[in-house]
C-alpha cells in the first residue's frame, strides 16, 4: 500500500473510532466538566460580603426605597451542580462587579472613576434544594485593562471552594483582548460565557416589561478529584 493510500485509510480509521467513542458518550452519557476556576483578583470585599450591610441578591438598590444604580439592568440565573448534574443544595454563592463606571468599591480601587453610591456591588445567595440561584444587577462598567465581567465565589459542603468569573457573548470584541479570558481553552470559555435574552421582568404580571437575562451552570469537582478546583 502507497503512503498516500495508507495515510487516507489510517484517517477514516481513525475516524470511525471517534465517532464510535462520540456515540457511546452520546449513548450512555459523559460527565459535565467542572467550571473552570479564575483569578479572585484584588477586589474581594473587605470585610467579607458576609460582613457587609448590604449583600442580598438585588445589587440594584441597596434597599427597597433607595435609589436605583446607573446602568443597564441585567439578570443572572443558574444553578450549582455535580459533575454528575446532581443539584447542590446549600452551597454559598457571592458575586462581586464593578458599577457602570467601570470603578469596585473597594480601597485598593485606584482609578478615578466615580463610585455609584446606590449600587450595592456585591451579594450573597444560599441556594435551595433546586440548588438555583439569580441576581439582579447592572451590565458592569469597563475596569481598565479588562472586559467586563462578574466575580463568582461558590462554597457547597464536600467540594473545593471555586472562584471564577462571568462574561458576556455580545461583548466577543472586548472579550478576545482580555488576556484573562483568553487563557481559558473554547470549552471553557464556553461554559464562563453567557447570553444576555429579553425576558418580562414578571411573569405574573402582563406589564410589558423586561430585563436581559443571562444562565450560569457551575459545575463544582469532589474533593477526591484531584482536578478540581483548588481553595483560594
Amino acid at each position: 500500500m502507497s503512503n498516500a493510500p495508507r495515510r487516507l485509510f489510517l484517517y477514516a480509521a481513525s475516524s470511525c473510532g471517534l465517532l464510535s467513542v462520540l456515540s457511546r458518550s452520546v449513548a450512555f452519557g459523559h460527565d459535565r466538566l467542572n467550571t473552570p476556576s479564575q483569578t479572585k483578583g484584588p477586589f474581594y470585599p473587605v470585610p467579607e460580603i458576609g460582613k457587609q450591610q448590604h449583600f442580598d441578591f438585588d445589587l440594584t438598590r441597596k434597599s427597597a426605597d433607595s435609589p436605583v444604580a446607573l446602568g443597564e439592568l441585567i439578570s443572572i440565573e443558574g444553578s450549582v451542580i455535580s459533575h454528575s448534574e446532581r443539584p447542590l443544595g446549600g452551597s454559598v454563592v457571592e458575586v462581586w462587579q464593578a458599577c457602570e463606571t467601570g470603578r469596585y468599591n473597594h480601597s485598593q480601587d485606584k482609578n478615578n472613576r466615580p463610585i455609584d453610591p446606590n449600587f450595592q456591588y456585591w451579594g450573597r445567595v444560599v441556594t435551595g434544594e433546586d440548588a438555583k440561584f439569580r441576581f439582579k444587577t447592572i451590565l458592569p462598567g469597563k475596569y481598565p485593562g479588562r472586559t467586563p465581567h462578574i466575580h463568582f465565589r461558590v462554597v457547597s459542603k464536600d467540594r473545593p471552594e471555586l472562584v471564577t468569573q462571568l462574561y458576556f457573548a455580545h461583548l466577543e470584541e472586548l472579550n478576545r483582548k482580555d488576556n484573562i479570558y483568553m487563557s481559558l481553552n473554547i470549552g471553557q470559555r464556553d461554559a464562563v460565557t453567557t447570553t444576555l435574552e429579553k425576558t418580562p421582568i414578571d411573569s405574573t404580571k402582563k406589564t410589558g416589561e423586561t430585563i436581559l437575562s443571562g444562565s450560569f451552570t457551575i459545575v463544582l469537582g469532589s474533593l477526591a478529584d484531584t482536578k478540581s478546583t483548588s481553595p483560594m
